[in-house]
């Protein structure tokens, strides 16, 4: 069980603090919305989660963003999430 729930925070493989740490390769570029009116988990999750990639010498990029008044997974402070996500990608690869 204590495996499974390492496998599932992705902190385990980003902080000192655990024997995942150093493990794994990280992605270099990472981009992360959260919407203000998510109801899957709190807040601190994913600025915790940007917070550790900063610190990853891994990691080139995190471009993060919280927006109001949107849920999860349609966080976008305009446009359309599906076409803002592959245009970062695009961006992202250059």
């Amino acid at each position: 069980m204590q495996e499974r729930l390492n496998l599932y925070s992705p902190l385990y493989y980003l902080n000192s603090y655990y024997k995942g740490y150093n493990t794994s390769n990280v992605a270099k570029y990472w981009r992360i919305r959260t919407g203000i009116d998510q109801t899957d988990t709190a807040l601190t999750t994913e600025t915790n989660l940007k917070l550790a990639l900063q610190q990853n010498k891994q990691v080139k990029s995190v471009n993060f963003a919280t927006v109001w008044g949107e849920g999860h997974t349609t966080a976008e402070r305009s446009g359309n999430y599906l076409t803002n996500f592959i245009s970062w990608v695009n961006q992202s690869v250059k």
